[in-house]
């Protein structure tokens, strides 16, 4: 029983984890890529305008939504890079 209840805590755990927001680790990735990559002016500053909502979504609560915008910033750096 003890070891039922362990394995289902530690299952409980796993599973809050991996739904915490990830956001900063993202919008952290995207200052650090917008500052060793070469864009043109224009592709930076759009891209950090959607990493700006986005953190500004996130600190709204707004989590889903601040996670699918910084995906569309960090999808239009790599492509920008290409």
């Amino acid at each position: 029983m003890f070891r039922t209840t362990l394995l289902a805590a530690a299952f409980a755990f796993a599973a809050t984890s991996s739904l915490a927001s990830h956001c900063p680790q993202d919008a952290a990735a995207i200052d650090h890529a917008l500052t060793v990559t070469t864009l043109d002016d224009a592709a930076k500053a759009e891209i950090q305008t959607l990493r700006d909502e986005g953190m500004a979504l996130h600190e709204a609560g707004n989590h889903a939504e601040s996670e699918a915008m910084l995906a569309d910033a960090m999808r239009r750096l790599l492509l920008a890079a290409e």
